[in-house]
């Protein structure tokens, strides 16, 4: 992980809990069947750690491409993992303190293939 600013989140039952350092790469609304037009931020995979509730994740194949990660309590979509790319899409929402992403997140995922 990088040197802060350090952020700290998770889902929305607090079953799950996540730390981001650094700036998030860019922004995205998700139109996955899970999201549905939800605002995202993307992170360096490096930048991003599960801190607590690794039991409480269910997995599957999101239909855009990489690896969802939701919370078998609350059904709340935490991290979509881009492996290939190294990039984790996180719900805003998880890290409400985050202020506004800078770049174009549709852009960077359609360039690596992931959208």
């Amino acid at each position: 992980m990088s040197n802060g600013p350090f952020y700290q989140g998770g889902c929305g039952c607090g079953a799950v809990t996540l730390i981001a350092t650094g700036a998030p790469l860019a922004a995205v609304n998700c139109d996955c069947d899970l999201c549905r037009g939800e605002r995202r931020l993307l992170w360096s995979e490096a930048a991003v750690q599960l801190a607590g509730g690794l039991e409480a994740l269910d997995g599957r194949r999101a239909s855009h491409g990489g690896w969802q990660r939701v919370c078998r309590h609350c059904g709340e979509s935490v991290l979509t993992e881009h492996a290939e790319a190294g990039i984790v899409e996180m719900p805003a929402s998880a890290l409400p303190e985050v202020e506004g992403a800078e770049g174009d997140g549709e852009a960077l995922l359609a360039r690596l293939g992931h959208r």
